[in-house]
């Protein structure tokens, strides 16, 4: 079965609206139609949250969350302090999640529902916006060759891709993110709802819902996928069709002294096998285990933020010292921004 990240690259016609301000930078929430040509009801228009600093743009950062709502609240915040920094920050609201809820769903189920033809729709569809993104932002010079993208969990998975596909990407840093997807379908507390599905007789093609057969398949197909070329890998029809998918098959093809791998010790979402593999793929990359759970980072981006500075080769101290500075808006915007309800039902698939 073939994949598509294809979409016809042209000038992006968007509309933004202003949201606040601070001394240090101001925030646009900005959209566009998403040139993915198959967009889910209520997933059509790309939502950007753009922190711009005020001062000259020393780096660009894009910041792809995990599955679910609420970690994008705390990514926010991130994406307000690195442009203190200097930093032009990009959050992209993934479509399937939060704002961008498909209809009659809840938020971030599509990308792991055991059906490839619903799985390969969201992924494609979430390569094409954050590759779109891109081209938004060097439209508008917000894309400097001094750059990162940060991934958390499942945008940990999508920057994979991106970055073995866009030489635009210079730095990857992948948070708490792990491969392997037949071992997160069978082992993650996010895809119980699968599992129940399973149990309940489901049958798929493919035989996702035969859990020795797929791992089976995994074991003697992969020493050929990591052997693969970008295009081999796409259009392939004899491996399994979750290897197009699957941060472990990509990781190859990418720089692996501009990869760093930050993982949580205590990761009760993502099983251990699946963070070790991905891990193990990743060579000599830069990688750090650190005592930590799954979310419990979150709360403490201050750390994570002052990495990404100094991947970005911003090491000054005043810099430093303006993640940490508290922020006073001059409009009284954020309670908003903060919010926002995401849409669908309150049960979510959650990283």
């Amino acid at each position: 079965m073939k994949i598509n990240f294809y979409y016809y690259k042209r000038p992006i016609p968007y509309v933004d609206g202003y949201l606040l301000k601070s001394k240090f930078y101001r925030c646009n929430y900005i959209r566009f139609k998403t040139l993915y040509n198959r967009p889910a009801l209520g997933t059509e228009t790309v939502e950007l949250y753009n922190f711009n600093p005020k001062s000259k743009v020393r780096a660009s950062v894009l910041i792809l969350h995990g599955l679910g709502s609420r970690n994008i609240k705390f990514l926010l915040w991130m994406g307000t302090h690195l442009a203190s920094a200097g930093v032009n920050s990009t959050i992209v609201i993934l479509p399937g999640n939060y704002t961008r809820v498909e209809h009659k769903s809840v938020s971030g189920r599509s990308y792991l529902w055991p059906e490839i033809k619903v799985m390969y729709r969201f992924w494609e569809h979430a390569v094409v916006d954050i590759l779109s993104t891109i081209d938004l932002l060097d439209q508008l010079n917000l894309w400097k060759k001094n750059n990162c993208v940060l991934g958390y969990c499942l945008g940990g998975m999508l920057a994979s891709i991106a970055s073995s596909m866009d030489d635009r990407i210079n730095e990857t840093v992948f948070m708490a993110t792990g491969g392997h997807i037949p071992k997160i379908l069978y082992k993650s507390k996010a895809t119980r709802f699968a599992r129940k599905l399973f149990e309940d007789g489901l049958k798929t093609p493919y035989y996702l819902h035969d859990k020795e057969r797929l791992y089976k398949t995994y074991n003697e197909q992969f020493p050929l996928v990591k052997q693969m070329s970008l295009k081999e890998l796409i259009s392939n029809e004899d491996i399994h069709p979750l290897f197009k998918i699957d941060p472990i098959s990509y990781v190859h093809l990418l720089n692996k002294s501009k990869i760093t791998s930050i993982n949580a010790l205590f990761d009760e979402t993502l099983p251990l096998t699946s963070r070790i593999l991905l891990s193990k793929e990743m060579g000599e990359a830069n990688k750090y285990l650190l005592p930590i759970t799954h979310t419990g980072w979150l709360p403490f981006e201050y750390f994570l933020a002052k990495y990404i500075l100094l991947k970005l080769n911003i090491n000054d101290l005043k810099s430093k010292k303006l993640l940490l500075k508290k922020v006073k808006f001059e409009v009284p915007f954020l309670d908003y921004l903060f919010d926002i309800k995401p849409k669908g039902d309150k049960k979510e698939t959650e990283s």
